[in-house]
């Protein structure tokens, strides 16, 4: 062996070394979803499951939430890390102060909609006039909803909203309570679809009548980006790693999940399904998986300060980064 051999041996041995673990020691981080467990949220499981993330030099743990303000709030104050809320949410909550940055996008369609029976349908958005409607405190649908209305020229007025818990929404429509629901394509509606035997269930999705904005995606807060930013590039190319992955393997990821709730696998398999209609979109092969454009987000913007409360544009380099994706 010669001795400019040897000398390049530890050198090798060192990069191989620092490409399986990037990071020098695990680092503990929470991901903080906006919901409870969604065929959605696989991909992020599967990362756990197979050991990616500890690959990556992560000690990863996977919390439900209570709804996108959850979410927004829980990563805002520190409590965890990551986090999965609707970015128009987050787009408000940043020009408000909630230290947040958007980092990876994941469902570049809103999948929210209104649920109805075929029998008293909302096909269009003025049908909901004469009608009751759930709605769910501070969840990303019913922030949209009076962008949605105002779009459509639907008068409020003459819609009667009742206020449920998340849980309650689609037992409150199935039984009658209310006419209509609104919720997520992958989620009160295939619910509402599965469990009614009788009536067919009908979908109007908010992304055909102008609401077109960046859905739910991977934040996270300030002081920890600051902090560790290696920390922060692993948990994204890790979770895009595994988000490339599931969309080959729906069947695997949506097992993974179902480790982790009492949701049977078939179900989440087929939440989904539904849910890669809204992710693996032209638009986002073209951009390249989680890149996100200035274009989008000022449309997302735009609505949130049209009709969702916000007041003025948050600054793109105040909000969303490419950099931990590229």
């Amino acid at each position: 062996m010669t001795r400019n051999m040897a000398r390049a041996l530890p050198l090798a041995a060192g990069i191989a070394l620092s490409l399986s673990n990037p990071l020098a020691a695990e680092t503990k981080v929470k991901m903080y979803l906006d919901f409870l467990v969604n065929g959605y949220h696989s991909p992020f499981y599967l990362a756990k499951e197979k050991g990616w993330y500890k690959e990556a030099g992560l000690d990863v743990t996977i919390s439900p939430g209570k709804g996108t303000a959850d979410s927004i709030k829980t990563v805002g104050t520190g409590n965890a890390e990551f986090g999965f809320p609707d970015f128009g949410a987050l787009a408000k909550a940043v020009s408000e102060g909630v230290p947040l940055t958007a980092v990876a996008a994941f469902v570049h369609d809103t999948p929210g909609g209104i649920i109805s029976f075929a029998d008293k349908p909302v096909k269009t958005p003025k049908d909901l006039e004469g009608k009751s409607l759930a709605v769910a405190p501070f969840g990303a649908t019913t922030i949209m909803l009076p962008a949605f209305a105002k779009l459509s020229s639907v008068d409020m007025s003459k819609v009667k909203t009742v206020t449920y818990n998340f849980g309650a929404m689609v037992p409150s429509f199935l039984t009658g309570k209310v006419d209509a629901t609104i919720g997520y394509y992958f989620g009160e509606y295939l619910a509402a679809r599965t469990e009614s035997k009788n009536k067919p269930v009908l979908f109007l999705r908010m992304v055909d009548f102008g609401i077109k904005t960046y859905a739910n995606g991977i934040v996270v807060n300030n002081d920890f980006m600051a902090k560790d930013p290696k920390a922060v590039a692993a948990f994204v190319k890790t979770s895009l790693r595994a988000l490339e992955y599931t969309y080959k393997n729906v069947d695997e990821a949506a097992g993974y999940a179902a480790k982790h709730t009492e949701t049977p696998k078939a179900l989440l398999k087929e939440q989904l399904t539904l849910a890669i209609e809204l992710m693996d979109t032209p638009e986002a092969r073209k951009a390249g998986y989680g890149l996100m454009t200035s274009e989008k987000w000022a449309s997302t913007q735009k609505l949130q300060v049209e009709y969702g409360g916000q007041k003025q544009p948050v600054a793109d380099d105040k909000l969303w980064t490419n950099k931990f994706v590229k």
